[in-house]
């Protein structure tokens, strides 16, 4: 009796043993949070440093705004991967006397959630906008 009690002990603190290890590493819904978070949070700083180059461009050209293409020949910002960066695509819209920035998830729900939006004001917006573009209209940041 006494061995097979403590045979019940030892599997009853080797089930909980296991229990406690498969709670240890992150699931990967939580890594998914974390990277979205991340690949929003580099989406900002970057429609910032466009919105930076933008107004600078502006004062070399005497007054009128540059593509992304025009930026990155410069050099007033980079651009290693043509157009995207950690799971967003940028554009640059220009019209006369002003630019529109935008930064939409590459995979909606996987690389971001939330679509960006800066223009000449230096206000940057955001908003869950299903993988479509943000706009001037949606809350600020």
């Amino acid at each position: 009796m006494k061995r097979a009690l403590a045979k019940l002990g030892i599997i009853g603190v080797a089930a909980v043993s296991l229990a406690a290890c498969s709670s240890g590493p992150r699931k990967p819904a939580e890594q998914s949070v974390l990277v979205t978070a991340a690949n929003e949070t580099a989406a900002i700083a970057r429609l910032r440093a466009v919105a930076a180059a933008e107004a600078q461009y502006q004062i070399a050209s005497g007054g009128e705004y540059g593509t992304l293409d025009q930026l990155i020949q410069k050099r007033y910002v980079n651009d290693p991967s043509s157009g995207k960066l950690t799971g967003y695509r940028f554009e640059v819209q220009v019209r006369s006397g002003r630019f529109e920035a935008t930064a939409v998830p590459e995979k909606f729900g996987i690389s971001g959630t939330r679509s960006f939006y800066v223009d000449e004001t230096n206000v940057i917006h955001a908003a869950n906008k299903n993988g479509s573009p943000a706009t001037a209209s949606d809350p600020e940041v």
